[in-house]
């Protein structure tokens, strides 16, 4: 059986998964830089060994759903340091590589799941800056391809601002052929930073049959007031993985504060688990120790 089919059985069985927690924030976490427009893929071309380990702690913490360091492995991104179109594409490929050998090395006899980060091509904070609907179908379906040449079991379209954006980045899945999942990143009104209304989004995504769908990159607080929201609105499979510790820094991307978040985020997951959401993981700030505390519960 294709593990994407055996990750689409657990799903219809209302099993938990755990996702992993922080990539990008963790190599900062680690002692390494992070320093925009590259943020997280700049350990890529520097010391990989390093994002490789962070993958490997999140398989023995418990995660399931190892999501590749490739949330800014565009080539608009890496157009920003100068850095060419194939660079972008065999960089990409060597995120998924480093995803995949982690699996092989910590737990190759169980299925860890492979998802290609597909994020906002431009800054995910700044929906004024999302490209032309011609740029992001162009883009996207070179981002996609990249993910699904190097072998990722789905796309995980996360931190999502713009329903034209999503739009453009599931159309691009669906001509590829490879599943896919989408995430949002929203506010206070249940809409995105773009504008659009949670209702409006979701059942636009609906017609792409998602393998779920959920909210990332918020507050705790605000994913659990959005998972009942969400729950409110559709039967898809629900997914949440929310900020931990520290906020948004200009230079590095984050900033640590150093604070013991983690029983707080456990009391969230609780309640995320209450009212059905099935994909459980951790956003910016959250480190392989929130994904084991969650994994203890879980198992309970």
């Amino acid at each position: 059986m294709k593990k994407i089919n055996i990750l689409k059985k657990r799903l219809k069985n209302k099993e938990r998964i755990l996702l992993n927690g922080g990539t990008g924030t963790e190599i900062l976490n680690r002692g390494y830089k992070t320093t925009l427009p590259l943020w997280s893929a700049e350990i890529l071309l520097t010391n990989p060994e390093v994002v490789q380990q962070i993958h490997e702690d999140y398989i023995k913490a418990g995660a399931e759903i190892i999501v590749t360091d490739t949330f800014r492995t565009t080539a608009r991104s890496f157009a920003k340091k100068n850095l060419s179109s194939q660079k972008a594409t065999k960089i990409t490929k060597l995120a998924v590589k480093l995803a995949k050998n982690a699996i092989k090395k910590v737990n190759p006899n169980f299925s860890v799941f492979v998802a290609g980060s597909v994020a906002p091509l431009e800054d995910c904070y700044s929906p004024n800056l999302t490209p032309t609907e011609k740029q992001l179908k162009k883009e996207h379906f070179t981002y996609i391809n990249d993910l699904k040449n190097g072998g990722v079991d789905f796309i995980l379209i996360e931190t999502q601002i713009t329903l034209s954006e999503i739009k453009a980045a599931l159309d691009a899945a669906r001509k590829l052929k490879i599943p896919a999942a989408v995430t949002l990143c929203i506010d206070e009104n249940f809409q995105l930073l773009g504008g659009d209304s949670l209702e409006k989004v979701i059942k636009e995504v609906e017609k792409y049959n998602p393998l779920f769908i959920g909210v990332n990159c918020i507050s705790q607080n605000l994913a659990t007031k959005s998972v009942k929201k969400i729950k409110s609105i559709t039967a898809l499979p629900i997914c949440a993985y929310a900020q931990g510790d520290g906020e948004p820094e200009n230079n590095q991307g984050w900033k640590f504060t150093k604070k013991d978040k983690i029983k707080n985020y456990v009391k969230n997951t609780k309640l995320w688990i209450q009212e059905g959401v099935q994909i459980i993981g951790g956003c910016c700030g959250t480190t392989p120790e929130y994904i084991k505390a969650i994994s203890k519960y879980v198992k309970k």
